[in-house]
């Protein structure tokens, strides 16, 4: 900070002095262009008078024996199809046609015309006044409008001695300034702002930092607070849903539903137990940087599973999953694992869209075993893929409240992917879908 308010008063002077510096040359450039401007126009008004009763080679010599070798001024007469007829800086027969310059065309149009521009002719900045004759010619005056370059280069030096000289005293003052400032404010207990000795304009700014850690430290607290009170609340439901299953499963149900719905209601039930579990345990997952005890993982089967389960909620919609069984196994831990695709199959269906589809791939790869979920959904957008796996951080807030979740799935699929060592990445086209990779590495250490 000391170096920061030392080099801003420095930069400050500085700046101050340059600045002062270009407004002063812009200034002087003004006046000097509104005063030739009305010379210019001055003398203009005196050439026509002289020459405007004469025909025209008497208006030529007139102007050869006024104007030839003059190097303050140019001047050019042309015809009224814009053909040069004379130049007193140039050879006028190898001159191009004037008739489509802007301050031609106006003169022609209003009698006067100007304008400010580089001379396709000499190459440089002019500005140009030219009057329409009473025999239908022009008579135009130019003249380089960069004549102040060599004024602000007479006085180039005085600014910079005076530059030197601000330098040299901003140096030490604003050194000696911060280190009186800085006093203070380096002998402050950010615990103790209120006894703080310090200048009161920055009691606020400390104050408001001490706040600040505090929130922080607060969200951090309510943010597990929250996962745990979600976790609370559907523990109960799901008790229930659990509850009424084996009740189905002893005989409260019509028999030809017994069996199916009674299965796939308590294995549902028992599932979403074990996610819970998991939900309140995230907070450990962040801690864990592997698996303490990997056991050989079926993918393809844990895979097959979670689309089982998923079926119902699938078809309802008329969304088709595609997936083709190949035994392929990992090291890793069951659990998490099955929380991970269920996860991200859960995800392609919640945000596909109805009658779409979903892809699912399970193999071995150059790089490992890699599992695949493709879905034809509402897809990304680009600056959201980041930040997905984030906890509570939903795309679509809308959608998301319309088909549920606490947005804490892909939070999940990040830190068991962590655990098992391994990646995960987001291709994703905004209205046309989602495809998510996770690779796991063909080998873990146990």
């Amino acid at each position: 900070m000391r170096k920061v308010i030392n080099n801003t008063l420095r930069i400050f002077v500085i700046s101050a002095v340059l600045i002062s510096t270009v407004l002063m040359f812009i200034t002087y450039y003004t006046q000097f262009s509104l005063k030739e401007r009305e010379n210019i126009k001055s003398r203009m008004n005196t050439v026509v008078s002289c020459i405007d009763n004469y025909d025209t080679e008497t208006a030529l010599e007139i102007l050869r024996n006024a104007y030839e070798g003059s190097d303050d001024i140019r001047i050019t007469l042309m015809r009224s199809d814009g053909e040069v007829i004379y130049d007193n800086e140039s050879d006028a027969r190898t001159m191009e046609n004037h008739l489509e310059r802007p301050e031609i065309q106006e003169a022609l149009s209003t009698g006067i015309g100007e304008g400010n521009r580089n001379s396709e002719t000499i190459g440089t900045k002019i500005y140009y006044y030219a009057v329409r004759l009473p025999n239908g010619s022009v008579l135009r005056m130019s003249q380089p409008t960069d004549v102040i370059r060599g004024v602000g280069m007479s006085i180039l030096p005085i600014v910079l001695i005076i530059l030197i000289a601000v330098i040299a005293i901003a140096f030490p003052v604003s050194k000696g300034l911060t280190k009186h400032i800085m006093e203070p404010i380096n002998s402050v207990d950010i615990n103790n702002i209120g006894k703080a000795d310090i200048y009161d304009e920055l009691k606020p700014f400390f104050a408001r930092i001490a706040n600040e850690n505090e929130e922080k430290a607060e969200a951090e607290k309510i943010r597990r607070e929250f996962t745990a009170n979600v976790s609370h609340e559907l523990k109960t439901p799901l008790t229930t849903i659990s509850g009424y299953a084996q009740m189905i499963n002893n005989g409260m149900a019509k028999p030809e539903d017994i069996n199916e719905f009674g299965r796939k209601i308590e294995k549902e039930s028992d599932r979403l137990l074990t996610l819970i579990d998991d939900i309140i345990n995230l907070s450990n997952l962040d801690e864990r940087t592997g698996i303490e005890k990997p056991e050989d993982v079926d993918l393809s089967l844990v895979t097959e599973e979670a689309i089982y389960v998923l079926e119902k909620a699938a078809k309802e919609r008329g969304i088709q999953i595609f997936y083709s069984k190949t035994p392929t196994f990992i090291k890793g831990n069951a659990t998490l694992i099955s929380e991970l695709v269920y996860n991200l199959l859960d995800n392609a269906v919640k945000y596909n869209k109805d009658n779409g589809k979903i892809t699912v791939f399970v193999g071995e790869t150059a790089e490992g075993v890699e599992l695949s979920v493709k879905d034809s959904g509402i897809g990304i957008p680009k600056e959201d893929t980041e930040r997905i796996f984030e906890r509570f951080y939903r795309v679509d807030k809308s959608h998301s409240k319309k088909v549920g979740g606490t947005g804490l799935g892909l939070s999940i699929v990040k830190h068991v992917c962590a655990c098992h060592n391994a990646k995960i990445r987001v291709k994703s086209i905004v209205g046309k879908g989602t495809t998510i990779y996770v690779t796991f590495p063909q080998k873990m250490n146990d």
